[in-house]
């Protein structure tokens, strides 16, 4: 007779069937959710797991010894690299290496070759010494006499790589928290189980006796069980926790785990102290630690939590989910209080800003204009050369103020509106109306157009002609000859329009040219407060433009302002 049964093989035929189970169950979650280096080296391990048991139960089942001892030598085609196996899904999980390339795994699986090499070949007995066959009350079983290599080559390497991978394992779930220390202690049992079974049949303790049935193999199915339960509780395989716990650890943000029900099932350091703080604890519903942590409510940018301080925390969350269904949630709160206090201070002085912008526009403008109108009446009743000079002062200051009032709103305006207001602006229509202004403010300066401005529409807002009106403004009052002429040109191009503005007066210094756009910068000779080329400079660059200056020929500056075409813009 070929074969022998005996119920002393059932421990080993049903570590067979559960690693054959957890076997199918990780190809087949591999072809549901893609092939990944994780899977792979897991996949590898339950493959060592299922070819040790079942040529483990061969081996027993069957009574020829020729056959026995060929199922002894395919036994280990299992078992030789199932601790290097175990290291590389460790050093993956742990994330320590990413993929498996030659480089990572022949290193490690150079031992079990070489020992599975000569133990076909067995050169002078290098690996087995002697076997033979033994009858255990009736059943025939097969013992092996090893030597010394098999000691070094199996069993001291294959514990030393068991040793580090659950070195590195705990090591990384003793740095995280309790909250993965089962999950790894899980895993630690099921590495640990058969060295554990070698020690008992080491020391002779009963059934693991010399002449009696191997139960060694057995421990495979303690080893399938420990995964298996890590997999149905933890989903490791999902999520590699303690790689991507380590990351959350690191973060600067409180991150919350909820479970299907949306409890608190696990939180980084910052997120426990938060827990903490609102009184909340693990098991918890969300929305019982505090209402704003419902992941299924409209988004909130921003919620106010009262904890030892009041703190201001933006809310995300992200929803997890397994072949359609939904498994848990991540949510992550970051602590924007000093952002949320500065963003008041910001909206608090926008409003200051927004106020003195209303007296400079009507108070102060209204009774500059009532200074101005009466300097002006009494200007013409007058003969007293005296008063008029004075009267003359009191009108060029006036208007001076005037015109700063404007550009201060103007300035203020740009800083205080958050909302895009710009739209399609005829260029022509803007420009030509404060040519117009100057002409009939400075009957003195000739002001030239020596061609027709297209009729093109530009990005702008309300405030392109306070743009035209401080460069025409600044070509008059620094213009010292006796015949000042101020000439505005345009040029359409593929994008944009270039206007320039063109005097005959002293012109600018190369060094000055860029400076005259800064702050409080009052160009060559002006008395004025240097606010004007800033403004525009600004409210240029807020259309998305820019300005600059060039040398007139043959005398004099020109300012050159480029601004976007409306249908580039709008189209984008």
């Amino acid at each position: 007779m070929s074969w022998q049964f005996t119920p002393l093989a059932l421990p080993t035929v049903m570590a067979t069937l559960v690693s054959v189970l957890l076997g199918g169950y990780s190809v087949q979650y591999m072809r549901s959710n893609g092939t990944t280096p994780l899977l792979t080296s897991f996949c590898a391990v339950n493959l060592g797991l299922v070819v040790w048991t079942l040529f483990s139960t061969l081996k027993l089942l069957h009574t020829d010894p020729a056959t026995k001892l060929l199922f002894y030598r395919l036994l280990y085609f299992g078992i030789a690299p199932l601790g290097a196996f175990a290291l590389l899904f460790v050093l993956i999980h742990t994330n320590r290496i990413r993929e498996l390339r030659a480089r990572n795994v022949l290193p490690l699986l150079a031992v079990p070759a070489v020992y599975l090499v000569l133990l076909f070949v067995n050169p002078n007995g290098v690996i087995i010494e002697s076997t033979r066959i033994v009858d255990s009350g009736g059943l025939v079983v097969l013992r092996v006499e090893t030597s010394i290599a098999h000691l070094v080559l199996e069993l001291l390497y294959n514990a030393l790589m068991s040793v580090i991978a659950v070195g590195l394992i705990l090591t990384r779930a003793v740095r995280i928290g309790r909250e993965y220390l089962p999950q790894a202690l899980l895993v630690t049992a099921g590495v640990a189980a058969p060295f554990a079974f070698v020690l008992l049949s080491l020391a002779q303790v009963p059934p693991f006796v010399s002449d009696s049935v191997n139960f060694i193999p057995a421990s495979a199915g303690i080893t399938s069980l420990a995964l298996g339960l890590a997999i149905h509780r933890y989903q490791f395989l999902d999520l590699s926790p303690i790689a991507y716990t380590a990351a959350m650890e690191a973060s600067p943000d409180s991150v919350l785990v909820l479970d299907a029900e949306k409890r608190v099932i696990h939180a980084n350091e910052r997120g426990s102290e938060l827990l903490e703080q609102l009184g909340g604890s693990f098991g918890m519903a969300a929305t019982d630690v505090h209402p704003s942590f419902d992941v299924e409510a409209p988004p909130t940018e921003v919620i106010t939590v009262d904890a030892a301080t009041p703190r201001s925390l933006s809310v995300r969350s992200q929803q997890l989910e397994r072949q359609g269904q939904t498994v848990g949630w991540v949510v992550v709160l970051r602590d924007v209080t000093e952002l949320h206090e500065q963003q008041q201070t910001i909206r608090d002085r926008n409003e200051k800003l927004t106020l003195l912008n209303e007296i400079l526009r009507h108070d102060i403008r209204n009774d500059m204009m009532v200074v101005l109108g009466n300097a002006r009446l009494v200007q013409d009743v007058t003969d007293d050369e005296t008063v008029t000079r004075r009267l003359e002062t009191i009108v060029n200051s006036g208007e001076h103020a005037t015109e700063l009032t404007e550009s201060v709103r103007a300035l203020m305006t740009t800083m205080v509106d958050s909302e895009e207001t710009t739209e399609a602006v005829s260029l022509r229509d803007v420009l030509m109306t404060e040519v117009s202004s100057i002409r009939s403010g400075y009957h003195e300066v000739a002001v030239d157009v020596p061609h027709e401005i297209p009729d093109v529409e530009i990005v702008a807002d309300d405030l392109l002609g306070t743009v035209f009106r401080n460069l025409l403004t600044n070509a008059v009052r620094h213009n010292r000859r006796a015949d000042p002429v101020v000439t505005v040109s345009a040029e359409t191009r593929t994008d944009d329009v270039l206007v320039r503005v063109s005097d005959n007066g002293p012109g600018i210094a190369d060094e000055q040219k860029e400076e005259v756009f800064g702050r409080g910068e009052k160009g060559l000779e002006s008395q004025g407060t240097g606010l004007g080329l800033y403004l525009v400079d600004t409210v240029v660059q807020s259309y998305g433009g820019d300005v600059w200056v060039e040398d007139n020929d043959p005398t004099g500056a020109t300012f050159v302002v480029r601004l976007p075409l409306a249908r580039d813009v709008l189209r984008s």
